[in-house]
C-alpha cells in the first residue's frame, strides 16, 4: 500500500498547493468562523482533517454525489456499521473460499474442466468468476471505511459524528451506465482531485465551461489521474508491472465516451425517457444494467489478469476461514461426502 499512499500524497500536495489553498477555500460548516481567522495549532488540526476527509465530508467543498448523512444517535450509527461489518465479512469469507476451491478460473494456464469453458455457460461462469473478484475488491474497501467509521464513532476522535460518516459508496440502482457507476455508485474519494484537476485543464485549453467537450476532457483527466495511481499500486507486486492496469482505466474513459454519445442520440431523438424528469425508463435502466454488467465482466481482466499471473488470487484476505473451517466440513460431514 505503500506506492498508493505516495501516490496519494503528491495528489494532495498539488491539490493544496497549486490548485486551491484549504485555509482560505474550505470551510468546515459547522464552524462559523473561518479557518483564516483560528489559532496556528487549530489551523493545523483542521488542515491535517482535510487532507485525511478525502470527500470533504461537512464542508462547503464536499464533492458530489455523497450518500445523504446518517440520521440516528450514535448506538444506532454503531449497531448499523457493525451488521454491515459482519455481512462484509461473511461474504468475503465465502468469496475467499470460492476462489481458493476454484483456482483453476482464477490461474492462467490451468487446467479445468473443458466443458466450463465453451458456448453460453462458458462466458457465464467466465464473467460470473470476474464479477466475484470485483465484489471481493468492493468489500474489502467497504470494510477498511465501515472499521474506520466506527473507531472515529465510537470514540469521537476528530470528526466523531455519525453525520461525518455516510457510506462509502452509492447506491447501486444507479449503475446503470458506466459513468454513473463510477461517479455515484462507487466511491468518490478521490473526486476531489478529479473535479480540480479537470477544471484546470479545461480552463488551460480553453474549452467551454458546460459543452460535451468540457465533460468530455474532464472524464478523461479524471482516468488518466486515476491510472496514474494505480500504476503507483502496481509497483507494490515489482517494477516490471509498472503501468499495467493504466489500459483499463484508459478504456473506461472511451466506455464513458462513447456511452454519453449514444445517450445524447437518444435524446435527440427522444427515446426511452419517462415523463419531463428526464429519467430512464425501466425498460431502457435494465439494458443498461446489462450493459455495465457486460462492460465490467469483459474489461476487468484488463486490470486484474496480471494480478492473478503474479499469484494475487493465491494470497488469503482473511487468515481464519471458518467457511473453510468449519461450515463446508459440516456440510461435507452431513451429507456423507469427503
Amino acid at each position: 500500500m505503500g506506492c498508493v499512499g505516495f501516490g496519494c500524497m503528491i495528489l494532495n500536495i498539488t491539490l493544496f498547493t497549486w490548485l486551491t489553498d484549504p485555509i482560505k477555500d474550505i470551510r468546515y460548516l459547522r464552524q462559523p468562523t473561518p479557518l483564516t481567522e483560528k489559532p496556528l495549532l487549530t489551523k493545523i488540526w483542521y488542515s491535517l482533517c482535510i487532507i485525511h476527509n478525502t470527500r470533504l465530508i461537512g464542508t462547503n467543498a464536499q464533492v458530489a454525489n455523497i450518500p445523504p448523512p446518517f440520521k440516528g444517535t450514535r448506538s444506532q450509527f454503531l449497531w448499523r456499521r457493525l451488521q454491515q461489518l459482519l455481512i462484509s465479512l461473511a461474504l468475503l469469507d465465502m468469496i475467499a473460499y470460492f476462489i481458493h476451491s476454484y483456482q483453476y478460473f482464477y490461474k492462467p494456464g490451468s487446467a479445468a474442466p473443458a466443458h466450463l469453458y465453451s458456448g453460453a455457460l462458458g462466458y457465464l461462469i467466465r464473467t460470473g468468476c470476474s464479477g466475484i473478484w470485483l465484489v471481493r475488491l468492493y468489500l474489502l474497501l467497504k470494510l477498511s471505511y465501515t472499521v474506520m467509521s466506527m473507531v472515529a464513532v465510537a470514540t469521537r476522535f476528530g470528526h466523531g459524528n455519525p453525520e461525518d460518516w455516510p457510506e462509502y459508496f452509492g447506491s447501486w440502482s444507479e449503475a446503470y451506465t458506466v459513468r454513473r457507476l463510477w461517479g455515484r455508485a462507487w466511491h468518490q474519494a478521490l473526486r476531489r482531485h478529479f473535479s480540480h484537476w479537470g477544471k484546470f485543464v479545461v480552463q488551460l485549453l480553453g474549452v467551454p465551461r458546460g459543452t460535451w467537450l468540457s465533460s468530455q476532457v474532464q472524464v478523461h483527466v479524471a482516468f488518466a489521474l486515476s491510472s496514474l495511481l494505480h500504476c503507483m499500486g502496481d509497483l507494490m507486486l515489482g517494477k516490471e508491472h509498472f503501468g499495467r492496469s493504466s489500459l483499463f482505466f484508459a478504456a473506461n474513459g472511451l466506455a464513458v465516451t462513447a456511452e454519453d454519445t449514444v445517450i445524447a442520440l437518444a435524446k435527440r431523438f427522444g427515446l426511452g425517457r419517462v415523463g419531463g424528469s428526464g429519467r430512464p425508463s425501466r425498460v431502457m435502466r435494465i439494458l443498461g444494467y446489462i450493459w455495465v454488467y457486460f462492460w465490467f465482466t469483459s474489461s476487468g481482466p484488463l486490470y486484474y489478469s496480471w494480478l492473478f499471473e503474479s499469484g494475487m488470487a493465491s494470497t488469503d484476505v482473511m487468515r481464519y476461514s471458518p467457511t473453510r473451517t468449519l461450515i463446508m466440513p459440516l456440510i461435507r460431514h452431513m451429507s456423507g461426502t469427503q
